[in-house]
């Protein structure tokens, strides 16, 4: 699996230091995480592990809406 911190893809190894870099450099203190749609549970999971090791308590999922066929509405 891919790890990226703001689209740029990094190794596992460098993750956690690369998430403390970004977090620094920005005056915005929330990690938005977005897994993509085919992306493995473990790969979420690894980079939330990654987010605390950095440090990182502020995260917030993203999440794509369901296209308007399987959103739930209807027209009756």
């Amino acid at each position: 699996s891919k790890l990226y911190v703001n689209a740029i893809e990094y190794l596992e190894s460098d993750i956690v230091q690369r998430l403390k870099d970004a977090l620094e450099e920005s005056s915005e203190k929330t990690i938005y995480l977005k897994g993509d749609k085919d992306a493995p549970y473990g790969a979420i999971m690894k980079m939330m592990d990654a987010l605390r090791l950095a440090q990182i308590e502020s995260v917030a999922l993203i999440a794509d809406p369901p296209p308007d066929d399987q959103q739930g509405g209807g027209s009756d």
